[in-house]
């Protein structure tokens, strides 16, 4: 196993389970804007993650076609409802 493969396995691991986290909060939270917040970054780390495995189990078209553009697109709207919204 290269250096390559590892680091793609640590941080599909590392974003995997650091994406669980706010992915719980989602469905605990009251408030709704917490709730949509956390929805959305625990699905872009879960998603960014499976990405970095897809890339490690040498499925470029998968990771680069299909993940890549999910995640970006769950960051940005992340952002965006961040920006506008903002932490109550």
């Amino acid at each position: 196993m290269d250096l390559v493969s590892t680091l793609n396995l640590l941080a599909f691991g590392a974003l995997f389970a650091v994406g669980l986290v706010p992915l719980y909060l989602s469905f605990k939270l009251n408030v709704k804007s917490l709730r949509i917040l956390s929805l959305m970054l625990g699905l872009f780390a879960t998603i960014h993650g499976t990405y970095h495995l897809a890339f490690d189990l040498n499925q470029p078209t998968l990771a680069m076609g299909v993940l890549d553009p999910i995640s970006v697109t769950f960051l940005l709207a992340f952002g965006l409802y961040f920006s506008k919204k903002g932490i109550p």
